[in-house]
C-alpha cells in the first residue's frame, strides 16, 4: 500500500527535495526522507490526500534540522564548509596565559557584586544553577551576569595581548 504510492508519486516527492535542497543533494534527502517515511507509524492512518504534505514535512525537517540523520551524514561535514575555513595559528609566545591569579585580579577591578558571583561561580564548580539556588537570584540574571563578567575578562585578555 505505502510502497505503491511512493512509486506512484516517486516524481512529486524528488521535485519537493529537489526545491527543498535546491537541487543539492537531493537524492540523499530523498532517501533518507522515504526511509523515515516507511518507518513511521503514523503514515497508514493518514489519508493519501494529506501523504504529500507529510513527506513535506518530514523532508523540511531532516533538511532543517541539527539532529536529524541527512545533517549527521550529509550536511555537517561537507568538503567546501570544512575546506574553506582559514586556520590561523598563533605563536607559542602569543598564546595568552591565563591563570586563576589573573581571573581574580581583574575581578577585583569589577564592582563588588559581579565580583562575588564570579568567585561564587568559580567555586560552585562553574555551575550557574547552584550559584542561583544559593544567592536565591533568579537563573535568568545569573545567567547574564556571568556571560557579562566573561565578556569584560575576555576583552580585558585581548587587549594585553
Amino acid at each position: 500500500m505505502l510502497n505503491s504510492w511512493i512509486t506512484e508519486n516517486i516524481e512529486e516527492l524528488k521535485k519537493i527535495c529537489s526545491r527543498i535542497t535546491r537541487g543539492n543533494d537531493s537524492e540523499d534527502l530523498l532517501q533518507l526522507s522515504v526511509q523515515q517515511f516507511l518507518l513511521n507509524k503514523k503514515v497508514p492512518t493518514i489519508p493519501d490526500k494529506e501523504k504529500l504534505f507529510f513527506f513535506t514535512r518530514i523532508v523540511r525537517n531532516n533538511y532543517n534540522s541539527k539532529s536529524s540523520p541527512y545533517y549527521h551524514q550529509y550536511k555537517k561535514f561537507q568538503f567546501s564548509e570544512i575546506g574553506d575555513i582559514e586556520i590561523e595559528y598563533l605563536e607559542e609566545e602569543d598564546e595568552p596565559i591565563i591563570t586563576l591569579d589573573w581571573v581574580y585580579q581583574e575581578l577585583d577591578k569589577l564592582d563588588w557584586y559581579y565580583k562575588r558571583l564570579m568567585e561564587m561561580y568559580i567555586e560552585e564548580g562553574c555551575s550557574i544553577t547552584k550559584v542561583s539556588k544559593r544567592t536565591t537570584i533568579p537563573l535568568n540574571s545569573v545567567s547574564r551576569d556571568i556571560n557579562k563578567i566573561r565578556k569584560i575578562l575576555r576583552e580585558r585578555r585581548n587587549v594585553q595581548l
